[in-house]
């Protein structure tokens, strides 16, 4: 089933852009390189992999899901110069792309070792490269429309580009573009001064359980508003003044559209999962695309919930499903 015929399900934007907005990414982008052992070595040991996979990941997965949903994409953040570079803009140019951020003609871009050993447990590593060492006017030149979205990742918060972020947060104390956060297991344990920046930005925010539960610790909050996902989504929402979205897996994600009103589950599609990986990612960047078309945020969710449960079905980071696949997915309202 094509996407046009499934206009309905989809939303009356189906057929067409709401908008010439594009979703802008602050994250980083970096290669990872994933490959599967028996065991992870003891110190001085040895292993062996029957194979390593190179693949650009992080923000490039958000951004992949975007490009599948077919809205306009622009990674904001630096990208060095050297082999690792060499892929990731390949990779960008693939997926239609721009890269509108800054390029360091001085070091690489990062890679991520990952290693998945025989009870599925993944071990990292990860070496900065030149999407975390920029400085204070390293987001000066990303200038957003009032139709564009702006996706912002915590694991900025955790390397010397956060003040780069931190000051385009205070430049746009006051915006009319729409903003999405992720702050990942990091942004709960950063700086007062990063994280007053972006509670007080208002986006929309974006985790999954484990982070909520920290996040909601930072902020202050116990007792009954952490013992279930229902609570802790409204508890945050209430709290951070903004929309927030509490993604649950299988069961779909918990969406608190405004601060003081009730958290509500939004479901998912039933799936088998054999890999995780970047599942977020892709909920993140669909649920952006949909509201580039115009959808609301409720719709915008469910449409997202769909392609994540799609993406888990698929080995690999960057597998999100194309519209039309998902279309026929989508439960009735």
């Amino acid at each position: 089933m094509n996407s046009e015929a499934n206009g309905e399900a989809l939303g009356a934007t189906t057929t067409g852009l709401a908008s010439e907005g594009r979703v802008i990414s602050l994250g980083q982008m970096l290669v990872d390189l994933t490959m599967r052992i028996d065991k992870v070595p003891e110190p001085g040991g040895d292993a062996f992999a029957d194979k390593a996979v190179a693949q650009v990941g992080s923000s490039f997965n958000i951004l992949h899901a975007v490009r599948q949903m077919g809205v306009r994409a622009a990674h904001g953040g630096i990208i060095g110069t050297g082999p690792w570079a060499n892929q990731i803009r390949q990779a960008l140019s693939n997926d239609g792309i721009e890269h509108i951020g800054l390029t360091d003609h001085t070091r690489d871009s990062g890679i991520c070792i990952a290693m998945t050993d025989a009870r599925a447990e993944r071990t990292f590593v990860t070496v900065r490269g030149a999407e975390t060492q920029g400085d204070v006017h390293c987001f000066d030149g990303i200038e957003p429309a009032d139709d564009d979205i702006v996706h912002i990742n915590g694991y900025t918060f955790a390397h010397p580009t956060s003040r780069g972020l931190l000051a385009f947060l205070q430049r746009y104390c006051e915006h009319r573009f729409t903003t999405v956060f992720d702050p990942s297991s990091v942004a709960a344990g950063s700086e007062d001064r990063l994280l007053d920046a972006i509670v007080a930005h208002r986006p929309i925010w974006s985790c999954n359980y484990e982070e909520s539960l920290a996040l909601a610790r930072r902020m202050g909050l116990s007792g009954d508003a952490l013992h279930e996902a229902k609570d802790t989504c409204a508890a945050l929402s209430k709290r951070l003044l903004a929309p927030v979205i509490l993604r649950s897996g299988a069961s779909g994600a918990w969406l608190c559209a405004a601060p003081g009103e009730p958290a509500e589950l939004v479901p998912s599609h039933h799936v088998h999962a054999v890999d995780t990986n970047g599942a977020g990612d892709c909920h993140v960047g669909v649920m952006s695309a949909e509201l580039i078309r115009g959808a609301s945020l409720v719709d915008a969710v469910r449409v997202a919930n769909v392609a994540a449960a799609v993406s888990v079905t698929r080995r690999g980071p960057a597998t999100c499903p194309s519209r039309g696949e998902i279309s026929s997915l989508l439960p009735s309202k």
